[in-house]
């Protein structure tokens, strides 16, 4: 007989389980990304309980009142095809009833269950691997971009309020504490034309969010990250439409792997400046 299987809210003692879960996936998310989420609101990480442990778990982080973003959403492979995907994200967006706009970025195997649940497909992302070369030459440093202080951060949350379309200022101070080495922005006269962070993964470092006026500060921004950060490897997640800086990330040693969908519920109300947002902060972030 199956074991039974429930959805409880998730412990600080379940973070060694998930972390198992995750790095059997491969994803790059830490034990800190874990906490953030645990600190951000406790009620809306979730694990799915079988045999006394977890077997899957499922997490949401709410911008503002507008937005809630889910990510995490994994299953041990000896549990699945038992509907527990499905009971996870029954459950959270039980929890997130209120919320006029939910999304998240699913592989091309999740997506299908998403739509079932009455998710709808915005666009597609495309994930660039960079890996170690010791002889590639990076770009030379640009002197117009600085790096981010916590002094810059109000000009640019409200940048990327409007862009993002949800202030996030949890995400992007978080990021900030963790990695302020791989934060860079550019502003000329006054105003902020772009900037980008970073955050050390498990398995590489990601590029995002990049917020930028238009591409060619996004390809100084990035290349200001290459000659910066003493980085063996780098992930990055960018919008499918976004066919010639593709090429432009393919010339400097980065390859396409894999398809992200991402994909809202009821009302893409919150949809911001999608032309402006050039990587995202991550599947989980949004």
């Amino acid at each position: 007989m199956d074991a039974e299987i429930y959805i409880r809210q998730m412990m600080p003692e379940d973070l060694d389980r998930a972390l198992a879960l995750k790095n059997t996936e491969g994803w790059n998310q830490t034990r800190e990304d874990w906490q953030f989420f645990l600190r951000q609101q406790p009620s809306l990480c979730l694990v799915a309980v079988a045999e006394d442990k977890p077997v899957g778990t499922v997490t949401a982080v709410t911008y503002q009142s507008r937005l809630a973003w889910i990510g995490m959403m994994l299953v041990d492979r000896k549990y699945r095809r038992k509907g527990i995907s499905k009971m996870l994200m029954r459950e959270i967006l039980h929890r997130l009833e209120g919320f006029s706009t939910i999304k998240l970025d699913a592989t091309p195997e999740g997506r299908f269950v998403y739509q079932q649940l009455g998710f709808k497909k915005e666009y597609s992302l495309w994930r660039f691997v960079r890996k170690a070369n010791p002889s590639r030459q990076e770009p030379d440093r640009d002197e117009g971009i600085s790096p981010v202080s916590m002094e810059n951060l109000p000009g640019l949350e409200k940048l990327d309020t409007m862009v993002f379309g949800a202030g996030r200022d949890n995400v992007l101070r978080y990021l900030l504490a963790a990695f302020p080495a791989g934060a860079f922005m550019l502003e000329e006269r006054g105003e902020i034309k772009g900037f980008l962070f970073s955050r050390k993964g498990s398995n590489f470092t990601q590029l995002g969010p990049l917020v930028a006026k238009d591409e060619s500060v996004a390809c100084r921004l990035i290349n200001q990250a290459l000659a910066h950060l003493n980085e063996p490897s780098l992930v990055l997640d960018i919008a499918a439409s976004r066919q010639e800086l593709m090429s432009w990330l393919v010339n400097r040693g980065f390859e396409q792997r894999r398809e992200l969908i991402r994909m809202y519920l009821q009302d893409n109300r919150y949809s911001g400046i999608p032309e402006k947002y050039y990587l995202i902060a991550g599947p989980e972030f949004g």
